[in-house]
């Protein structure tokens, strides 16, 4: 007798398109075994565990292996969630047709997802929470497909934690990565638009001016990208400014747009920590209207304009510059935030040198609380795997680790303020000898961790943060701009 081949239905489907099938699948919440089953027949994998917090989902998933003949490649287990399930081997997890909330709660209990497991995710409601707690919780959306189910339209995401957490905008949240370009993707944001616009028209309506505004600017993107219309330079200039205003950079800094002009159309940018002569390059190559670095393409005065210089490159290129240096080291959330962050620590309140006031004071470095004690070895490896660094020069204090100060960049000359500020280490770069005798005499470890590998740490957040809150542009970070310093170990 043949076996028919088994059908899923359109969610399902695109749910096993994102499958990575490099290892164990696990299917939580499973429909009658129907994705499992079709992943072994479809060989998309050659093992899952589908996985049900009650025994009839489970029994009738029992009937399918049965009538398959997928006893020995399919396993089913009772589990809250995730809870009882084994993580070994597992590459990639599958929760689709929950709430957006639960779907939360079931990633939230599973630390070993943090270990490169591939998530794919089909929430049926509360999309934009789901969004928003994953970006917040380190977790990084790496593909959204919208998918037509019946009369509904319904979004499948894939994602795997980064380390880095981000706080997106709210049009991020509502409509994500959508690709607009596809039939399902326009009809799910012409859904999104039209519930907007109604939020939008009563708020307004009832007096709340401000958040009315806000949902209208929404609305006003979300046109944009229906119309297939591309971004300005000055679209993504407002975005950076409301994250690190380019009015608080220092007096000797030279932050801001630098080349190229604000109504250039923008589909794709280059994201790096410098602008070199080889960025400048890169740019063109990969088709970018835009660059944004960290450090500013003209920094100093320039006597002469030549063809090797890269401002001038990116002039004669049409390229744009946007730079945004020490509005990103001092704004909150910043580049020591990012350092901080990714290490472990949690911010308190401290700021190594004040250079500014506006709401709250603002400045270079910041303090942060670990939840365990590290000696200066543990630390120094961490670091080293965290920034993925070739060495970590550093002296030993002498006593546990838990409470460190940070400054990304040249920040050895602020080695007596993290004494000052009573902290048992402090992670920066460029430090000088006599600074590495300071710390030793006073007892606080110090770590050296280079100027590149501190800062392009939050280069790549940028990246990631922009990425997410514009969809319809490529970010990307640049293969050419590379710590210049090399080491024989």
């Amino acid at each position: 007798m043949v076996i028919k081949m088994i059908t899923i239905d359109n969610r399902l489907k695109v749910c096993a398109d994102m499958v990575s099938g490099n290892g164990i699948v696990c299917d939580v919440g499973t429909d009658h075994a129907y994705l499992p089953a079709y992943l072994i027949e479809n060989n998309k994998c050659n093992n899952v565990i589908a996985s049900d917090i009650n025994e009839g989902p489970l029994k009738f998933a029992q009937q399918t292996l049965l009538k398959y003949h997928f006893e020995d490649k399919i396993r089913l287990l009772k589990s809250d969630g995730l809870e009882s399930i084994p993580s070994e081997n597992v590459s990639d997890v599958v929760i689709a047709g929950m709430g957006g909330e639960t779907i939360s709660e079931i990633i939230s209990g599973a630390e070993w997802l943090k270990n490169g497991v591939n998530l794919v995710l089909q929430p049926m409601t509360r999309a934009g929470h789901l969004r928003k707690w994953l970006y917040k919780n380190g977790y990084e959306i790496s593909e959204e497909k919208a998918v037509v189910q019946d009369r509904f339209v319904y979004t499948v995401i894939r994602a795997f934690y980064s380390g880095f957490r981000l706080n997106i905008g709210k049009t991020a949240e509502i409509v994500g990565r959508i690709n607009i370009e596809t039939d399902a993707g326009m009809r799910y944001c012409q859904n999104q638009f039209f519930k907007i616009n109604n939020i939008a028209m009563g708020l307004l309506k009832a007096g709340k001016f401000e958040d009315g505004n806000e949902y209208q600017t929404i609305a006003k993107r979300l046109t944009v990208m229906m119309e297939g219309k591309m971004n300005l330079v000055s679209d993504i200039y407002k975005y950076i400014d409301s994250l690190a205003p380019f009015s608080i950079q220092e007096k000797w800094d030279n932050s801001g747009l630098l080349t190229g002009n604000m109504n250039k159309k923008v589909s794709k940018v280059l994201v790096t920590l410098d602008i070199t002569n080889n960025v400048a390059d890169e740019a063109v190559e990969v088709g970018a209207e835009l660059i944004i670095s960290h450090h500013p393409v003209i920094f100093k005065p320039l006597y002469s304009l030549t063809e090797n210089e890269p401002s001038c490159k990116l002039l004669k290129s049409g390229i744009s510059a946007i730079c945004i240096h020490t509005p990103y080291d001092v704004a909150k959330g910043g580049m020591s935030d990012i350092l901080m962050e990714l290490t472990g620590f949690e911010k308190t309140e401290g700021i190594l040198e004040v250079t500014g006031q506006n709401e709250k004071p603002y400045g270079f470095g910041t303090i942060g609380l670990a939840s365990k004690e590290y000696t200066a070895d543990e630390l120094a490896e961490k670091l080293k795997n965290v920034l993925d660094c070739t060495v970590v020069r550093y002296t030993d204090g002498g006593k546990p680790i838990k409470r460190a100060a940070f400054c990304t960049g040249s920040g050895g000359n602020l080695v007596e303020a993290a004494i000052n500020a009573d902290a048992d280490a402090y992670i920066t770069s460029e430090v000088k000898h006599d600074q590495w005798l300071l710390a030793r005499q006073m007892g606080i470890s110090l770590f050296d961790c280079g100027h590149f590998h501190t800062e392009n740490i939050g280069m790549i957040k940028l990246c990631k943060m922009l990425a997410a809150d514009f969809p319809n542009i490529e970010f990307v970070m640049s293969k050419v701009n590379k710590d210049p310093v090399k080491y024989v170990l």
